[in-house]
């Protein structure tokens, strides 16, 4: 960011979940803003179960977040404005498809529970 390219994005989303992340990545592009301290991001694959039919799996997802969303020069004197630094972290229920391309796919991962404000994925 913020030059992140959205169409990137379909090689592992699709429906639901593709149009809101290309949506959040095109607001923030549109913004200038940009991400630090990814290093503090982090996800553990809690379980992955793929059901019967061959076609669909299921995923419980557990994401810590400390990164930071940042407008680069925006505030006085071209200081840098943080958007957002809350660290969350909680967990998410991830539909996974097998596209007729023969890719596996996200199509929708909402949230399990509570977002905590410290760090409840254990360790990878």
């Amino acid at each position: 960011m913020p030059q992140c390219d959205p169409a990137t994005l379909s090689v592992a989303r699709a429906g639901n979940l593709l149009e809101r992340n290309t949506a959040r990545v095109q607001e923030w592009n549109a913004a200038g803003y940009t991400v630090r301290n990814r290093d503090q991001f982090r996800y553990v694959v809690e379980t992955l179960t793929l059901n019967p039919d061959g076609m669909t799996a299921s995923a419980t997802v557990c994401i810590a977040d400390g990164s930071e969303l940042v407008h680069p020069g925006a505030g006085p004197g071209g200081a840098d404005v943080i958007v957002d630094d809350a660290y969350t972290s909680g967990r998410s229920a991830w539909d996974i498809r097998l596209d007729p391309d023969g890719q596996w796919r996200a199509y929708d991962a909402p949230a399990v529970g509570p977002t905590e404000s410290s760090d409840v994925c254990p360790a990878a």
